[in-house]
């Protein structure tokens, strides 16, 4: 006799699945060829592409130590990525901004990232709908 798996066993299994679809590393690597950034690059020039942030709000958005932001902005300023300007309401706070190119990457990475997996497009119509009316459940009870 098979053991009846348990809620809170399926549900971790669900959310496994998900998390990996969703952090996919070769995904992650296949967009970062194609850009030719690292994928931590990529993920910091996408959070400033539509607004310039202090730089101790993208650290803190990014979830990363200042000292790393600081290294990770000088390179990307480097590469003609991103270019730094300080805030005009207090000239002692330090804005990042996308450059055109830096604007171009991040934008080229989102398109790649928003591409569906092939496995998910091979679904029947009814199987995305249920799994669109499942996941936004989720979402709008998180």
């Amino acid at each position: 006799m098979t053991a009846v798996p348990s809620r809170a066993t399926l549900a971790r299994e669900a959310f496994d699945a998900m998390s990996r679809l969703v952090l996919d590393n070769d995904r992650r690597r296949e967009v970062s060829e194609a850009v030719g950034l690292s994928f931590g690059r990529l993920r910091t020039l996408r959070r400033i592409v539509d607004r310039p942030l202090a730089m101790g709000d993208l650290a803190t958005l990014l979830n990363v130590d200042p000292p790393n932001l600081t290294a990770m902005v000088d390179d990307l300023e480097r590469l003609g990525l991103v270019q730094r300007s300080a805030n005009p309401s207090d000239r002692r706070i330090k804005m990042v901004a996308t450059t055109p190119e830096g604007a171009a990457k991040a934008r080229r990475a989102e398109a790649l990232l928003e591409r569906p997996p092939a496995a998910l497009g091979s679904l029947s119509v009814q199987d995305l709908r249920t799994l669109v009316r499942i996941l936004s459940s989720v979402v709008e009870s998180s």
